[in-house]
């Protein structure tokens, strides 16, 4: 069924168990950085609990009735429950919003889909023509009305961006640097759209080419701080060496070429950044008296000659305790959000941790939030297929 703007359906009449749906967002925009979002809205049209806005930052609703999740041959998309729903949502309004200059009217063409187990059973087409110096969209909605949960074709401009959208459902946006959560329970935090945590393992997020142009430089940091303000000599590694924290970060990488190897302090395998694999390690802290703890390096320009790499953390001397070491990695691209991951699992009697994996999909930088424990390099390298030979080393 094609939805002309404006147009009005059943979900029921475009999906035959009117629950279960998945919408697919397409838009031919060379050099437009476009961020999408689902807004969960109230009768009032109202975001009144900011967690039920799915977007880069939030993949998912506590409900999980909305997730993230891209269709086959679409930039984006979302995976929608109606069921799962609490009574307090009445409508999901799908936007589309510009990260960087420009207007909506320099769209190519666009579409939404509706999906019904992979078959499409709706779309709404549109072109830039549609609008004129609008930075945001407001695309297609999903509302409920006497009961029946109802779609309709918006297509609507929408002045400013996606800050400018938060506003206007009636969220509030974090500023570039947010104070420490209280310990007590604290109301919904404002939308940081300036980080994205992935939360849980297996969570995702694609990074695009900004204009074109190559990625710049990833660096990819790891840091660690003991929880409660310990002092040294209780150490969360324990050990004779207890006033020594040695935690280690390295990667796993894979070419295009076909060349496998790592990077790592272990064996002084430092890297390079200028010349294959492009991945360079700046330093090992030994004590972790480094405020800036860690970092790997890697030279987006020449992505398009990386294949995959996984990220990981070891203990080299100590006894393992992830859980005071209140360890993270950070993932920074120029002109583009920070990602942070968490070492935050439970497990703490393995000293390997495979943090993240990042792969190159079509240009795209895909990282995925791994946090999986192993006893040692062999082990995650036969979880995750590398197939390299190890031996025993120093540094």
């Amino acid at each position: 069924m094609q939805l002309s703007r404006g147009q009005r359906a059943k979900i029921a009449d475009l999906i035959p168990n009117g629950q279960k749906l998945t919408l697919g967002i397409s838009i031919n925009a060379p050099h437009l950085v476009i961020d999408f979002a689902c807004f969960g809205l109230d009768a009032n049209g109202k975001l009144a609990d900011e967690r039920y806005m799915t977007f880069f930052n939030q993949p998912t609703t506590p409900c999980g009735g909305v997730r993230l999740e891209t269709p086959a041959g679409d930039m984006a998309g979302f995976a929608i429950d109606l069921s799962r729903l609490p009574a307090t949502i009445e409508r999901l309004t799908i936007t589309a919003a510009l990260e960087s200059n420009g207007a909506m009217s320099q769209i190519n063409t666009g579409q939404v889909r509706l999906l019904d187990g992979g078959r499409e059973t709706a779309c709404f087409a549109f072109k830039g023509n549609d609008f004129a110096q609008e930075r945001a969209l407001m695309l297609l909605e999903i509302y409920r009305k006497d009961g029946v949960w109802r779609t309709c074709a918006l297509g609507q401009g929408f002045n400013g961006g996606l800050e400018a959208l938060v506003k206007h459902f009636g969220g509030s946006v974090a500023a570039e640097s947010t104070p420490p959560k209280p310990a007590a329970p604290p109301p919904p935090s404002p939308v940081n759209l300036n980080k994205i945590t992935l939360e849980k393992r297996g969570n995702s997020v694609s990074l695009a080419k900004q204009n074109q142009a190559d990625h710049g430089e990833l660096v990819v940091n790891l840091n660690w701080t003991m929880r409660n303000g310990a002092p040294a000599k209780t150490s969360f590694f324990g050990g004779s060496r207890a006033n020594h924290i040695d935690l280690d970060l390295g990667c796993l990488f894979e070419l295009t070429s076909g060349e496998r190897s790592a990077v790592q302090a272990l064996g002084n395998t430092f890297g390079n950044y200028h010349a294959p694999p492009y991945i360079a390690l700046d330093a090992d802290d030994r004590t972790g008296a480094r405020s800036e703890g860690e970092n790997l390096r890697i030279n987006g320009q020449y992505w398009e000659r990386i294949q995959r790499i996984l990220v990981y953390a070891f203990i080299y001397e100590g006894t393992p305790n992830w859980a005071e070491a209140n360890a993270r990695i950070t993932i920074k691209t120029p002109r583009q959000p920070e990602i942070e991951i968490r070492l935050d699992s439970a497990r703490n009697d393995q000293p390997m941790c495979a943090i993240a994996m990042l792969e190159n999909q079509r240009g795209e930088i895909k990282i995925t939030k791994l946090v999986e424990y192993f006893r040692g390099h062999r082990e995650v390298d036969q979880a995750y297929h590398w197939q390299l030979q190890w031996t025993r080393g120093s540094k």
